[in-house]
């Protein structure tokens, strides 16, 4: 008996420390985060859907120039990257903030290449002293960074990073005081080397269903609140997408138009696009919709 309750004290104790790592950027980034973006590098090294997607999106010469300025590849020195953008109400996408964890190097080497490329595009480094701490910054103040331990520096704006720094020092509100990137994002970062997740303000709503309209249809995204994407750790080619709705009716509704919608992509959609909406499995979960994607047909076209 004494072995039983041990052994279901351990799964708890490891289900706990999964779900604290979860929604750990909940507790680090500002509650100004309208979107964020993280990255498990060293899961993304045996996740080919992963791979594809950092690959369609990120270009090789913004990490080439890192390699040659800074004398590092940069998915392997970090362990993890986090990317936010933030503003107020009014300016929701104002600037974008960057978190990095060292794997290979350590938050010192991570500064000292920040240093290197501010200097590369002309600029000089100071030394300021704000709310949540030093920081190093240029002279414009456009581009900041702080080091948050021995292996983590917050890098954006001065106001980006003073603003990461208050945060993680209990002084500024975290991204858990947003209740709809806190509510998917939990469930969308556990167990993946990509996450990201994104709550739009009201006028890209309103643009996002009108792409979403099939034809004299209601829209497949009817009702949206907020928008994430996970790909599984190990996954070979598949990624979720997720799509939070007003209410579990609605999610129903949407689901029926997003099969309709996947299967006949508009004109405007272009190839490998048409393929991999084409492959779309839809789920409805309460009023949340999980669309599986087959990505394959990206890395085809590379």
């Amino acid at each position: 008996m004494v072995s039983i309750a041990m052994a279901g004290l351990l799964v708890a104790v490891m289900h706990h420390g999964r779900t604290l790592r979860a929604s750990q950027a909940l507790r680090e980034l500002p509650s100004t985060a309208r979107a964020v973006l993280r990255i498990d590098t060293r899961a993304l090294e045996r996740t080919a859907a992963a791979k594809t997607l950092v690959d369609a999106f990120v270009a090789k010469e913004q990490l080439s120039e890192i390699e040659a300025m800074c004398g590092l590849d940069p998915l392997a020195a970090l362990s993890e990257a986090t990317v936010w953008v933030r503003g107020p109400e009014d300016q929701p996408f104002q600037s974008i903030g960057l978190m990095l964890r060292g794997r290979a190097v350590d938050a010192a080497t991570l500064a000292e290449c920040h240093r290197l490329l501010v200097e590369a595009r002309g600029g000089t480094i100071v030394r300021l002293e704000g709310p949540g701490g030093p920081l190093l910054a240029s002279r414009d103040r456009r581009s900041a960074i702080a080091l948050v331990d021995d292996k983590t520096i917050v890098t954006g704006s001065v106001t980006t990073v003073a603003e990461a720094m208050a945060v993680l020092r209990g002084t500024a509100p975290a991204l858990i005081e947003r209740p709809r990137i806190a509510l998917l994002w939990p469930h969308v970062n556990a167990g993946a080397s990509v996450a990201a997740v994104l709550d739009p303000p009201e006028h890209w709503k309103s643009a996002l269903e009108r792409v979403a309209k099939l034809g004299d249809e209601a829209s497949a995204l009817q009702g949206l609140q907020s928008i994430a994407l996970s790909v599984p750790s190990g996954s070979e080619q598949t990624v979720n997408l997720y799509v939070d709705v007003t209410n579990e009716d609605l999610a129903v509704k949407d689901a029926a138009l997003i099969r309709a919608w996947a299967s006949s992509p508009p004109d405007a959609v272009e190839a490998p696009w048409t393929e991999v909406l084409q492959s779309a499995r839809v789920q409805v979960r309460e009023r949340t919709i999980m669309v599986t994607l087959d990505v394959s047909s990206l890395s085809a076209t590379r």
